[in-house]
């Protein structure tokens, strides 16, 4: 299993929580997925889901999202 942390920008309540979760859990190979209203993150546990799968079922949920790479992006 491999974990991929998102930044997502444009989330302003938990509404907005469930849609990003609701659209990442849709995809295949996708096991767990944790978003946080206040980091602005979500965290996907999944087997081998390219990173331009996740972030374009964020986009698609009506965000913006991002790859976060270590401490700073």
């Amino acid at each position: 299993m491999a974990k991929t942390t998102l930044k997502i920008e444009g989330m302003m309540c938990e509404g907005c929580v469930g849609k990003v979760q609701k659209g990442l859990e849709a995809l295949d190979g996708v096991s767990a997925v944790e978003v946080s209203l206040k980091k602005g993150t979500a965290t996907v546990t999944h087997e081998g889901v390219p990173d331009e799968a996740l972030i374009s079922a964020v986009v698609d949920a009506g965000f913006r999202a991002s790859v976060k790479k270590g401490l700073f992006s």
